[in-house]
């Protein structure tokens, strides 16, 4: 069993510094406002699951772990999860399409994720509030403790997973739907993959629960939510692999022009488009299908690139927008 665990905590650090890396690379390829979140995301679980790899080493050495030790970690760890989530909650608010602000403070209505990310933040909050004045012990966890003294445990975990469900759904759910149209279009299929785990991974909390509450055969020291990290880390390494796949020029394919450059060149968001596609190794008729145009417009759109990069070639243009 321990040889399982060892193996899976190495899996999950490796795809982790992986997925952080995958992530800062895409950051620096394409102007995004929703990749610095999303690498900030993954850093502050990163290092949550480093704490409870130091807690477990903790519990393996002779003698028990002292009190005050296990309520800081544990403390740490519920404000790093409240960190997760007030993260998670600034990455959709730059994710979705911009709402029209209110003029006075009493006209401000949140929306559902709004309201459901500070439900798990106030939870997780309060969990930590529970850890200081309660106490803590290195077998068992703030529901055992608060059944000890208060007989509401189940209640109180129910809560919390029922929280956290409904937050991750509505968060799949608007990964998947329409997002912010100033977004590259290189966002979107990251964005999908990211919604799809996290519809997924909704009721993970819930299985757990039912699991451990039944008394069945179950890792406790391996959480499903970090089969959750692991799929966003694979899912933020396969975007940076998709980011340098060779199109049929042979060149890195490029997912989008960056405002600077559109500024700069004073390109057209049409002409703009087109240079995408171009990276994609599209030809001309190819182009004027994917974009219901007709090949003649096509062409002047290219000229008309051309003059503005001042390149005299496909290669000589992407080289230049890419530089």
């Amino acid at each position: 069993m321990q040889h399982v665990l060892i193996f899976f905590y190495i899996l999950f650090f490796a795809t982790g510094f992986m997925g952080i890396a995958a992530l800062t690379l895409l950051k620096m390829k394409v102007q995004s406002r929703l990749l610095g979140p999303l690498v900030v995301f993954q850093s502050i679980f990163l290092v949550g699951m480093g704490l409870i790899v130091v807690y477990f080493y903790l519990d393996g050495l002779p003698g028990s772990i002292p009190s005050s030790v296990v309520v800081v970690l544990r403390v740490v760890l519920a404000l790093l999860n409240s960190a997760v989530w007030v993260t998670g909650g600034v990455l959709v608010h730059r994710m979705v399409p911009p709402r029209k602000r209110p003029r006075r403070w009493r006209d401000f209505r949140p929306t559902t994720m709004q309201v459901l990310a500070s439900l798990v933040v106030l939870w997780t909050l309060a969990n930590a509030a529970l850890i200081v004045v309660l106490g803590h012990d290195a077998a068992g966890g703030t529901a055992q403790v608060a059944d000890d003294r208060f007989g509401m445990a189940q209640l109180w975990a129910l809560a919390g997973h029922i929280f956290v469900g409904l937050a991750l759904a509505k968060f799949g759910l608007t990964a998947r739907g329409p997002i912010n149209p100033t977004e590259p279009d290189a966002i979107s299929p990251l964005l999908r993959a990211y919604g799809l785990w996290a519809l997924i991974s909704a009721p993970v909390g819930l299985i757990e629960f039912a699991v451990e509450s039944a008394r069945l055969p179950w890792l406790p020291t391996i959480s499903l939510d970090f089969l959750l990290y692991l799929s966003l880390n694979l899912v933020s390494m396969s975007a940076a692999i998709r980011l340098f796949k060779p199109g049929e020029s042979g060149s890195p394919m490029m997912y989008s022009v960056s405002a600077e450059q559109r500024r700069m060149l004073n390109l057209s968001a049409r002409e703009a488009e087109i240079a995408v596609l171009i990276a994609r190794g599209m030809a001309n008729k190819q182009i004027a299908a994917e974009l219901s145009i007709s090949p003649a417009t096509v062409r002047t759109h290219i000229y008309n690139l051309y003059r503005k990069v001042g390149a005299g070639s496909r290669v000589e243009l992407l080289n230049k927008l890419r530089g």
